[in-house]
């Protein structure tokens, strides 16, 4: 690829400026503050897009270059893909997707996939390099070349990475101990004590400890509910068989009553059979003697004489209270007829009655009472006959009652027992039916207390649920950070099977070439990092080569790598990356970047001459910009 023009509308302080670039090696001079790395953004944004987002920055790359003082942030890019097809792209920056022309300057913006979040990523679709690839391995700024001998260490380290993984900024043996250092942090492991896997682990295993001494109560008020299952149907039983005795002993009390009327009839019917026998022995005996019956003399005169006597003189009283001496001569009559009935009542009346005329009496009355003793007969056998009727139809109706929900065997044995039996049963019952109801009453209370204690067991078994779920994640993420650790080692792998040969032989060849075969061999170790064979024999360290070597080592293996990430061949941009280069090592670099990437397109920025000069010295051909 070739970018061959570029427009800047309005970009940072860049305004209205149009660059034209050549195939081979351009350099763009200007002073510091010029432009150089606004430019150099430019096109990063052309091809890419601006971010919106910070990433860590204080200000985002929309916002920094932003321009203070038009509302125009635009620009336009031309450039020719290897293959030799031609785009112009347009970029209003405020808006999401660019405008891509082709050759014949037909708009083809739409048939490139368009991400709801990115918009049109053409460049990433036409070279299949993303732009953090393209901004890692193309692009090389002053920044990321440190000169300084302290920070050697860091450039080799950079180097290692991009060998060892395709990333200068990726370190396997650093990724994967920071892996397990936040694995450690955020899990832990058997051999750590407060670790989140630990704390989660001791708090389970105190949960279920408490649950398995809870879980008795479980058992208890499982005996406990089944228990007072079993006495409520036992307690329903009870009571139904109390009720069943209870209309048996309201029906015996009903026949009570009926009964005690029978026997009445039956008791009369016996008196008259004495007093029958009594009469009939007078008879058989023959006396002839009188009867002496006392013969009470008809007093209804008497007292109704003596009545309006007791009256006259109550009204003389009232209404002759002057004569009352009067008064009380009236009485006189009064006091001689309660005399005469004081005196007469002492004496006996005495009737003889002949012998024939007592027989004719007593046979009388024995035929009056045989007749009552026939009637009331009848009337014990009609009653009897009807009770025990309504005993049976009692009896029956009462068992078609408790038949489904009693034991027949049960009715038939107390069904004809009597009164005092029903008695004693029925308290017998109501005895169970008491205890029962303690019995549940204690269960009751039994449970209520039980039922507390659970409570703080529901508690325990929410929180042990909550912990094993915490647990399962800990190990889930435990199984991922693994999963991604395996993952590394995979890559790894592969890397160091596909992409560390080519390195490496790359870094060798660069090694010799701007060392002037100094040093010819490089190799790789995973503890020790990179070391060069030096003169004897012997492996060193590459940090013990001078600072220089170590950059020139860093820059050429990031170019080389270039040539790994995509098919086409990209644009290689160089912002003030050879500032504390001495002459002989630029030109070293400067004779290295020319020779062996002579079909890339190359743009130095630069505020110094050197780079100029070097080209000239080295007969290299250029196309000097002045921004």
């Amino acid at each position: 690829m070739k970018i061959n023009n570029l427009k800047i509308n309005a970009f940072g302080k860049i305004k209205d400026k149009e660059i034209e670039l050549s195939d081979g090696i351009n350099i763009l001079f200007g002073e510091n503050e010029a432009g150089k790395s606004t430019i150099q953004k430019f096109i990063l944004g052309m091809l890419y897009g601006l971010s919106k987002n910070k990433n860590g920055k204080d200000i985002s790359d929309f916002e920094k270059y932003k321009p203070w003082h038009a509302d125009e942030y635009s620009g336009k890019i031309n450039y020719t893909l290897e293959n030799g097809e031609k785009f112009e792209v347009y970029r209003e920056f405020k808006k999401k997707n660019p405008v891509i022309y082709n050759y014949a300057k037909e708009d083809i913006s739409k048939t490139f996939v368009i991400d709801k979040n990115k918009g049109i990523d053409y460049f990433t679709e036409q070279t299949g390099i993303d732009e953090e690839t393209f901004y890692s391995t193309a692009i090389t700024e002053q920044e990321g070349v440190k000169l300084s001998k302290s920070s050697q260490n860091s450039i080799v380290q950079k180097i290692s990475n991009l060998v060892s993984s395709g990333d200068d900024s990726i370190s396997y043996k650093k990724s994967l101990e920071k892996i397990n250092r936040r694995q450690n942090e955020e899990i832990g492991s058997g051999r750590t004590s407060q670790r989140p896997i630990n704390i989660i682990e001791n708090k389970i295993y105190r949960l279920q400890d408490q649950k398995r001494n809870l879980e008795s109560y479980r058992e208890k008020i499982e005996y406990n509910t089944n228990r007072k299952e079993k006495l409520i149907l036992d307690q329903e039983y009870q009571e139904a068989k109390r009720d069943f005795l209870k209309s048996l002993k309201t029906e015996l009390d009903n026949n009570r009553l009926k009964t005690a009327e029978i026997n009445f009839n039956k008791n009369l019917e016996n008196e008259y059979n004495k007093k029958i026998q009594e009469l009939n022995s007078k008879i058989s005996n023959n006396k002839n003697k009188k009867e002496d019956l006392i013969e009470k003399p008809n007093n209804t005169k008497y007292y109704v004489v003596l009545a309006i006597f007791v009256i006259v003189f109550i009204l003389l009283m009232i209404f002759n209270r002057n004569h009352v001496l009067i008064n009380f001569v009236f009485l006189i009559p009064a006091i001689y007829l309660i005399y005469d009935k004081v005196k007469n009542s002492k004496i006996e009346h005495v009737v003889e009655v002949d012998e024939e005329k007592i027989k004719e009496k007593i046979i009388n009355e024995i035929e009056v009472l045989k007749q009552n003793k026939e009637i009331k007969r009848k009337e014990a056998e009609e009653k009897q006959e009807k009770l025990d009727k309504e005993i049976e139809e009692d009896k029956k109706r009462i068992t078609e009652e408790y038949i489904k929900i009693l034991d027949i065997d049960y009715i038939d044995r107390n069904l004809n027992k009597n009164y005092d039996e029903i008695l004693k049963e029925i308290d017998k019952k109501e005895n169970r039916i008491n205890t029962i109801k303690f019995e549940l009453q204690t269960i009751d209370n039994t449970i209520k207390n039980i039922n507390e204690k659970l409570e703080n067991l529901s508690k325990i078994e929410e929180e042990l649920q909550e912990a094993e779920t915490e647990r399962q994640e800990l190990y889930s993420l435990n199984n991922s950070y693994n999963i991604v650790k395996e993952c590394i080692e995979r890559a790894y792998r592969q890397v160091k099977e596909n992409i560390s040969p080519k390195f490496m032989t790359n870094l060798c060849d660069i090694i010799s070439k701007i060392s002037n075969k100094r040093y010819t061999n490089i190799v790789l170790n995973d503890d020790e990092g990179l070391n060069v064979e030096i003169k004897n024999g012997n492996y060193v360290p590459v940090s013990r080569l001078s600072v220089g070597t170590v950059d020139q080592m860093y820059i050429s293996l990031r170019l080389s790598a270039l040539r790994e990430v995509s098919t086409e061949r990209m644009p290689i941009i160089l912002d003030e990356a050879f500032a504390y280069f001495d002459e002989d090592r630029l030109e070293n670099m400067l004779k290295y970047i020319s020779s062996s990437f002579k079909k890339n397109q190359i743009i130095i920025f630069t505020c110094s001459q050197r780079e100029e000069n070097s080209l000239k010295r080295l007969g290299i051909e250029y196309n000097m910009i002045k921004i």
